[in-house]
């Protein structure tokens, strides 16, 4: 019976342009989705209608810490149907024939604003989760750099971000309700363009783990005797951007600014090692939608919440900084100097008329074992990173097995910049549009950017748009 049951099933096949064997086609915002759904029996099939939708989907699982078990939530933030005029007349699917359907579906670049209708406690949460989020958590094989490279995002199990064209038969029982006689979906990978977001204020005492300021007295001898003070700091750095098809990545540069305070004119300043630094990926997850950024690293404590915080560490250089040098200021000039602004140290206890400086320019590479999507906040799902920087020095006349570290932490950003895009043609233009929207959703305001743009069958046939996004209510 389920043979049977199997062979009476249309068959349908989704076909994409461009699209490579065993490939996952990549798009960004602004791109066309082309491509054809194509429909075969092997008897009879009568149907109302064809549903083919972009989608764009959401879940997250939580382990729960008071009683055994999960909890999850599963959210469709993004839906676009693709309106289809011609039907075969009767609209009966006949062995033989091939029913050939043609899409076309544009990425937006922001959610309707029913898309998140949850409480949030200030505007720019809402902001932020109409934004399109990346694909995440599916592993998959695209094209990157001319080569077929298997994607690591770093993301848990425990969530997903995915995007699909979904083909569907449809038929409408006596009752009304609509009866699926046969479905296909074909994943797509979304890499949406991100802006740079204004950088966090951080205070110099550790907040968030974040930790853009250090200072270390200085030691010698068996007597532990004081011959300077040493300041690290650095500033948050500007974003990793990398282009809508991850084919290549523009490096960042992180700056440590060091100080060194002598106690004593005739102290010299600390021997530096190596700089090490690294990436740490943050991807926070919810059973309910957040009413804030999420922040903090604990993720112990938040299972009680319903949230949850997977964390991976990211090695991404070992530099050697010995041969860097040091300058000597005179401490009359401290005022004066900008170049001291920013880490400047406590000198109650110095005798010595000047004091040192140095800065490093630390390159960031983004590793090329992993895949770092855009910073992103969404409803049910975050993703942020954070730089640690680290730095060896030695204390002179002492032994080489006392050398020391200073470790700093700071946010960073990666963004997205846009694909190239190709000059457009003047007969690109379309003509209507059609929109399905509720009583609510009318008298709320929205973009009308990246909406579904059926292509013409037909020589006389004029394309339209129509703005079917639709959202289905968080379930958990």
């Amino acid at each position: 019976m389920v043979n049977l049951d199997l062979r009476r099933r249309p068959k349908i096949q989704i076909s994409l342009k461009n699209q490579q064997p065993n490939l996952v086609n990549t798009y960004t915002t602004g791109d066309r989705i082309d491509g054809t759904a194509t429909v075969t029996v092997d008897h009879d099939i009568p149907f109302d209608h064809l549903d083919i939708t972009f989608e764009g989907t959401s879940r997250t699982t939580v382990e729960r810490a008071s009683v055994p078990g999960q909890s999850g939530a599963y959210q469709t933030f993004l839906k676009l149907r693709q309106p289809i005029d011609h039907y075969p007349s009767p609209r009966i699917l006949q062995p033989g024939n091939t029913y050939v359907f043609p899409f076309t579906f544009v990425v937006p670049d922001r959610l309707l604003p029913q898309a998140c209708n949850h409480p949030k406690n200030h505007g720019h949460l809402e902001h932020a989760h109409t934004l399109l989020p990346p694909t995440l958590g599916d592993t998959m094989v695209t094209l990157q750099k001319g080569k077929n490279v298997l994607v690591d995002d770093m993301c848990p199990d425990m969530c997903r971000v995915a995007y699909f064209i979904k083909t569907a038969v449809v038929k409408k029982e006596g009752s009304g309700k609509r009866k699926v006689l046969g479905s296909e979906r074909h994943k797509v990978r979304v890499m949406p363009v991100v802006e740079e977001q204004p950088p966090l204020s951080i205070p110099d005492d550790e907040v968030d783990g974040y930790c853009v300021r250090k200072e270390k007295d200085l030691r010698r001898g068996w007597t532990r005797a004081k011959r300077g003070r040493l300041v690290v700091s650095t500033s948050q750095p500007r974003p990793i951007v990398s282009n809508s098809g991850g084919n290549e990545s523009v490096n960042s540069v992180a700056t440590l600014d060091l100080r060194f305070d002598p106690v004593t004119e005739d102290e010299v300043p600390p021997a530096l090692g190596t700089v090490w630094t690294k990436v740490t990926s943050s991807t926070f997850f919810s059973a309910q939608p957040w009413s804030d950024f999420p922040a903090g690293t604990r993720a112990s404590s938040w299972a009680q919440l319903g949230c949850g915080v997977y964390i991976e560490n990211v090695p991404l250089s070992t530099r050697c900084v010995a041969s860097a040098s040091w300058t000597k200021h005179s401490r009359q000039d401290s005022f004066s100097s900008s170049s001291t602004s920013t880490s400047s140290a406590s000198t109650a206890s110095s005798t010595s008329e000047s004091y040192y400086t140095a800065s490093l320019i630390i390159p960031i590479t983004p590793p090329a074992t992993k895949t770092l999507v855009p910073t992103f906040h969404s409803c049910l799902l975050s993703r942020t990173y954070s730089l640690d920087l680290s730095i060896s020095y030695h204390t002179p006349h002492t032994s080489c097995l006392l050398g020391s570290t200073v470790s700093l932490k700071v946010p960073v950003q990666v963004t997205m910049a846009p694909r190239d895009m190709p000059p457009k043609n003047a007969g690109d233009s379309v003509s209507e549009m059609e929109e399905d929207v509720d009583m609510e959703a009318f008298f709320t305001p929205r973009d009308v950017t990246g909406l579904a743009v059926a292509p013409p069958a037909y020589g006389s046939y004029r394309p339209r748009v129509a703005a079917g996004q639709e959202r289905r209510d968080v379930c958990v």
